[in-house]
């Protein structure tokens, strides 16, 4: 806005001696003179629309400060003034809809007025806010700067980093719309919406880690001239671009950042990280009620729900990996959860108004049914641990009053395998060979992980009774060895560190076998077992920086068998005493017959997986 206080020059009339000009003095001093306190005077160049000091910068001259005479601005209207742009984004609820032209009209800050100034550097908008920084001497977040410097002028990476998130992590975990991400991304909405700027650098970095650790294949590029810490570097720009308060990390960006980080800390094999990720996932989903649909925002479109449900189920189906392997206490119950599953769509066929269904099956159909599988899991790891929890003298079993597992482990497999089998014929292909074709591959990438989820669904649900048969317990792990080396080795090496750690949990259940006698025969097949494990997850590991240590970890658990196998019978224990004033409960008709269950012949045997 010109300056409506700079008065027009009169010329003197004709015959008239014209006297010297009087210096024009300004009523108050424009938006740019104020913030660096200096003396605003009138332009010699352009008197009518510029002063002095914005001529000499190049910047157009405003006067959008309020009076000092007038009421003094809100709390909320002030601080619109001083923060940058991508801070006011974040806390838009409508900054998704906006494209950035929309964006910076709404926050009438300097930035604006830079960017519309023909001398001002470049054509566009001044997206990092170093231009009203260091040429208007604004007050700014130097490290915000800094890192939307680096992100602009890391575009071309940053577009390499993402096609390989969509070739190997997205068929796994889809947490991007992939033509509105393409779209956000050509629109550089990710240097005005910090949430989604902390998805961007987040999917970057797990993206670098799984290039960088072997998980690509001869069709994916890759940008190898970039530091060797390149997934580091994108990692905390990520972090840093969540809120230390959580309460205002509001928006769908910062809950998938969280989500990614999670699945990146498990890449570097940080378990300490993963867990705090996902703590900060839990904390933010709690607050916006991610898990209950019906208190999701009413403007949200087609697209960005069906983002939200992909996201809510992708980290519970970690969260319960994560409980399985590496013994932690599960942050998500299904039973609680209102969300619908992800429509089985293609993204090409999802537009925010509705969907356009081709009539052809969807990779989804066999994500969906993986979510089920970890489903399963849940409940089953719960029974696991119900089982073989040790006695308690101080309290009573609120577990027997109250939880009743009416179906035996036999049944649930032959339920799981029932719907396993009504499956389309390429989700049970895993055998088959990665082709470079996006659709096709997102087929065998599903088979390959229903296969692993299945295999490890099935080792769980063997060691849920007490006690449990070591020869049966090598049956079936004979059999989930036997399924994992006929997967293709480029699924296996994409889906990276997650899949060795599964591994590794399925090898700690084959070594649990020390529960219970071991003979000679048995205690030289489960070593066997053990070592052609060990030599599938080395074969993994190799390529990791740094490796995740499953092998090293199944490798203790080989010693820890040799040396049982070396140690004198054990002395039986003395008679536990119970405390006589606890409270007892008599077990379950189920309870009784769990120590002859799998005592019989063929129990799990009869369960032969294709």
């Amino acid at each position: 806005m010109a300056s409506s206080s700079l008065p027009n020059s009169m010329p003197a009339p004709s015959g008239v001696p014209e006297r010297p000009k009087k210096l024009q003095r300004i009523s108050q001093a424009c938006d740019l003179c104020h913030r660096r306190s200096i003396r605003c005077r009138p332009s010699n160049e352009n008197a009518q629309q510029q002063c002095q000091n914005c001529y000499d910068f190049g910047v157009e001259c405003t006067y959008n400060r309020p009076s000092r005479r007038r009421r003094a601005p809100s709390t909320s209207q002030a601080a619109q003034n001083v923060l940058p742009v991508p801070a006011l984004q974040a806390t838009s609820t409508t900054s998704r809809s906006k494209s950035p032209s929309d964006h910076q009209v709404a926050t009438g800050s300097s930035a604006t007025s830079i960017s519309a100034n023909p001398r001002a550097y470049g054509d566009g908008p001044d997206y990092t806010g170093a231009l009203a920084t260091v040429r208007e001497g604004r007050t700014d977040d130097g490290v915000a700067i800094a890192w939307r410097s680096f992100v602009l002028a890391s575009e071309e990476t940053i577009e390499q980093l993402l096609s390989v998130y969509m070739d190997i992590v997205y068929p796994i975990y889809p947490l991007f719309h992939a033509p509105t991400l393409w779209e956000r991304l050509r629109r550089r909405d990710h240097l005005t919406d910090r949430g989604f700027f902390a998805s961007v650098m987040a999917a970057c970095a797990l993206a670098s880690a799984r290039a960088r650790d072997g998980a690509l294949n001869e069709y994916t590029s890759y940008p190898k001239d970039g530091p060797v810490q390149q997934s580091e570097i994108f990692f905390s720009a990520a972090a840093d671009a969540i809120p230390k308060d959580l309460n205002k990390a509001t928006g769908m960006g910062y809950l998938r950042a969280c989500g990614l980080l999670a699945l990146t800390s498990i890449q570097y094999g940080q378990i300490a990280s993963m867990h705090q990720y996902l703590g900060h996932f839990c904390t933010i989903s709690a607050i916006q009620h991610l898990h209950d649909e019906s208190h999701w925002p009413l403007e949200l479109t087609l697209i960005d729900k069906e983002e939200r449900r992909r996201l809510y189920w992708s980290i519970y189906c970690l969260n319960v990996l994560s409980t399985v392997v590496f013994n932690s206490i599960p942050k998500f119950d299904e039973v609680s959860a209102n969300v619908r599953y992800p429509a089985e769509i293609d993204d090409e066929n999802i537009t925010p108004i509705g969907v356009t269904p081709n009539g052809e099956v969807s990779w989804l159909r066999g994500w969906n049914f993986t979510t089920d599988l970890f489903r399963v899991l849940e409940h089953t790891i719960r029974r696991v641990r119900r089982n073989h929890a040790p006695p308690r003298e101080d309290r009573p079993s609120v577990t027997l009053l109250l939880v009743s597992d009416g179906l035996t482990d036999s049944q649930i497999m032959e339920n799981i395998l029932h719907l396993y089998y009504q499956l389309p014929a390429r989700f049970k292909d895993y055998t088959v060979i990665m082709s470079g074709d996006g659709t096709d591959d997102r087929f065998g990438f599903q088979a390959a992980n229903i296969q692993a989820t299945l295999q490890l669904v099935r080792m769980t649900l063997f060691s849920v009774s007490i006690p449990n048969d070591v020869y049966q317990k090598c049956n079936v792990a004979d059999q989930v060895l036997q399924t994992f080396h006929g997967i293709c080795p480029r699924y296996l090496s994409a889906i990276s560190t997650p899949l060795v750690y599964h591994l590794g949990g399925i090898g700690q259940l084959l070594a649990s076998v020390m529960e219970g006698h071991l003979t000679e025969a048995t205690y030289t097949r489960v070593r066997q077992l053990l070592e052609s494990l060990v030599s599938l997850v080395e074969t993994l590991e190799s390529d990791l920086q740094p490796g995740a240590g499953a092998s090293k970890s199944l490798r203790t658990q080989i010693d820890r068998i040799d040396t049982y196998m070396r140690m004198p019978a054990p002395v039986p224990a003395p008679t536990h005493h119970q405390n006589p004033n606890a409270f007892t409960i008599p077990p379950t008709q189920q309870q009784r017959d769990a120590g002859s269950m799998y005592g019989m012949a063929g129990t799990m045997d009869d369960f032969t997986l294709p």
